[in-house]
């Protein structure tokens, strides 16, 4: 079974891990903090596996939610294989997530001893036997257990009451499930941790957790948000009491995950406190809106930008590259106003460029955390993307002017 290793096990400090032994991978390591590449049924979005390469052939994870692939549930049970070898990416390493941390969740639909996901033929529920089939069918590296993460900053009391009761009660039943499963001995167990923003109800949650620590390999600090955009805009303040008190309270050899569309100055902020893992759901978002990120990682880069967007008419004859100093793929062959004009007509090639540029730019931005973390600057990295998310903060409460284009330039 894939295990993780920290090379410090001091609380609330940010740290350098790595996740090895990966069945059929024993050369394979994957350093944390790290994050993996959210996917839509196995597919990064506008991004084919091929492309893929071109952008980062580094071992990877990817997140799969289980709501993008449910429909295919009778041809992954038909195929009899596990889920990277269905999706046609058999190096990579797959994690299995219940809800798409990039859409909204709709809240709600509770019944008892169910979780409601919302497909593409609507409403399905899950229970804990229903789920633990369909993640065997997968036969997943890792995997998130079932978890009611239908709360936020908002929830009352009895939603939290009830969180907590369910998560719990999942737990139980999917790990008895999984101790007896052959398909799934080699994967290894996320166990989300629900409560919202209440740390008494936390502590109940993590209390009952911390019982079965022996079979799990991570956790997941679920129930913060109801995925989507919207995530972008909550703030470390938000989240800091919460976070701090789980941080304190975990099995420091264990991962410690997050999940949701996360802007770069919280992702900071979160590898400061101890948080291993994330996911590239905020490329998606950034993508959807045409924006692409602009924030310096290197000195090697001048840009005094936080991100752009590409739809805006001022990049309509720009041709510089998204980002100078970028060695993307887009950035070297490609212009912003040429990825101007390609979204002005809607080509599909648009989006594609600007995910490539995310995605690079992500990945980069990771491993300039964990160099930062080795060398004693995250302070410093910190400091300078504060100014440019501040900066873009007061650009956006601003009228935006754009030039005026005669329709003879179309």
């Amino acid at each position: 079974m894939m295990k993780f290793f920290v090379e410090s096990l001091t609380k609330g400090v940010p740290r350098i891990g790595y996740i090895a032994e990966l069945k059929g991978k024993p050369n394979v390591t994957i350093p944390t903090p790290m994050v993996i590449l959210h996917t839509q049924g196995g597919q990064v979005p506008h991004i084919t596996h091929e492309v893929l390469k071109l952008v980062n052939n580094n071992p990877h994870i990817l997140q799969i939610p289980l709501v993008s692939v449910y429909n295919f549930k009778e041809a992954i049970d038909y195929f009899d294989g596990a889920i990277n070898e269905f999706i046609g990416s058999e190096e990579s390493i797959c994690c299995i997530t219940l809800q798409d941390p990039s859409n909204l969740t709709q809240q709600g639909h509770h019944a008892k001893g169910k979780v409601p996901i919302w497909t593409k033929n609507g409403k399905v529920y899950f229970d804990s036997k229903t789920y633990m089939d369909t993640i065997s069918s997968c036969m997943p590296d890792m995997y998130h257990l079932l978890s009611d993460g239908d709360t936020n900053l908002s929830s009352p009391q009895k939603r939290l009451t009830k969180a907590v009761d369910n998560t719990i009660s999942f737990h139980k039943e999917c790990l008895e499930i999984h101790r007896n499963c052959e398909e799934l001995k080699h994967s290894l167990i996320i166990a989300p941790i629900a409560g919202g923003y209440s740390i008494p109800h936390r502590k109940r949650c993590l209390d009952s957790l911390l019982k079965d620590d022996e079979d799990i390999g991570g956790y997941l600090i679920d129930g913060l948000h109801n995925n989507g955009p919207e995530v972008e805009f909550l703030t470390f303040m938000d989240i800091q009491p919460v976070m701090e008190f789980l941080i304190r309270n975990l099995p420091p050899q264990k991962i410690r995950a997050v999940q949701g569309c996360w802007n770069p100055l919280v992702v900071i902020k979160l590898v400061k406190s101890g948080v291993d893992m994330f996911d590239t759901s905020y490329c998606r978002m950034l993508t959807e809106r045409s924006a692409a990120m602009t924030f310096p990682i290197d000195d090697t880069e001048e840009s005094l930008s936080y991100e752009i967007n590409l739809r805006q008419l001022r990049y309509i004859d720009d041709f510089q590259p998204i980002l100078h100093g970028c060695q993307c793929t887009a950035c070297l062959k490609y212009s912003r106003g040429y990825i101007h004009h390609l979204l002005s007509v809607q080509e599909l090639l648009g989006p594609v460029l600007i995910m490539i540029h995310n995605i690079h730019h992500y990945l980069r931005f990771f491993e300039k955390l964990r160099e930062c973390i080795a060398n004693d600057t995250l302070d410093q990295l910190e400091l300078s993307m504060e100014a440019h998310f501040r900066r873009y903060q007061q650009e956006m409460l601003l009228p935006q002017k754009e030039p005026v284009v005669s329709d003879s330039v179309f």
